[in-house]
């Protein structure tokens, strides 16, 4: 837990002395910065024909190509393919204060933002989270879209309309750097399979809700060797189960569940669908 004040440019724990930086204006609380994607807050991301010339270069593996990659799958998601995910967050009962962890581009935390005071947005990628703040602003964001292989042409996105309840942070998702119980609303969609330990984070969720907060979650269970260790992963033929017993375990209780799409465009002929298992859950009284 963070409990950080101003110190001029930076950000300093009030009871180690630690700082952190802010990196264009999003305050980046990670214990070790090497963990984050510091190279995001340096990247043109309006210089969409800069970016598409890097990605060009390749290799496809290298950090800024993979980055403009990553931009190009995810950015279109403000137009189509996250819309059966974003309407599980409409017409919620208000809350004080919200978070989605793993916001991403902040398709999510639009929606949230119309039916909480305030929301926060925690995410790992500096580049996602600069994306985010530009659309969240209501402004225009050119981005470099993907054809096919290392081709890209310019494109660009916008919100609905501007918001302003919404505060970003850089950060880990298995050391989110806030206090417990303040959240009375928790997102963490397609998240589950893209930690290193799912059950961490469900724990980490539970200490950050308030008691009664809604807790909504939805994942494809994409696991991958390099992301999520086979031991740590929610179950093996029927993760779904795994996590509905977990949820038990933690005393949630579920009221909603469905099985979402969810589309990535990896490039003008490429979608990858995923069907992600959505629960919404209640945590229980203190």
């Amino acid at each position: 837990m963070y409990t950080v004040e101003r110190d001029g440019d930076l950000l300093r724990c009030r009871g180690c002395a630690r700082t952190y930086p802010v990196l264009d204006g999003i305050p980046v609380l990670f214990k070790d910065l090497a963990q984050t994607d510091t190279l995001g807050f340096f990247t043109p991301l309006n210089q969409p024909e800069a970016l598409a010339a890097i990605a060009a270069a390749g290799p496809d593996g290298a950090p800024l190509p993979h980055l403009v990659e990553q931009l190009s799958s995810y950015l279109p998601a403000w137009e189509s393919g996250f819309e059966g995910l974003a309407q599980k967050l409409r017409d919620r009962p208000p809350v004080d204060l919200a978070l989605e962890i793993g916001c991403g581009v902040g398709r999510g935390l639009f929606e949230l933002s119309r039916n909480a005071n305030a929301v926060v947005g925690l995410d790992r990628s500096g580049s996602f989270l600069r994306a985010a703040r530009t659309l969240l602003s209501g402004q225009d964001l050119p981005y470099a879209r993907r054809m096919s292989g290392r081709s890209y042409v310019r494109a660009s996105v916008r919100a609905p309309s501007a918001v302003t309840n919404v505060q970003l942070v850089c950060g880990d998702a298995l050391d989110p750097p806030f206090a417990p119980e303040q959240f009375q609303r928790v997102v963490a969609f397609n998240v589950l399979d893209s930690v290193r330990s799912p059950r961490a984070l469900l724990h980490h969720i539970h200490q950050l809700a308030t008691p009664r907060a809604e807790i909504l979650l939805a994942s494809p269970y994409a696991w991958r060797d390099d992301v999520v260790p086979v031991a740590e992963r929610l179950g093996t033929s029927d993760p779904a189960t795994a996590l509905r017993e977990e949820i038990r375990t933690l005393g949630w209780s579920i009221k909603e569940e469905a099985e979402v799409p969810w589309t990535l465009r990896r490039d003008a002929r490429a979608l990858s669908l995923y069907q992600t298992h959505f629960v919404r859950c209640l945590k229980a009284e203190a």
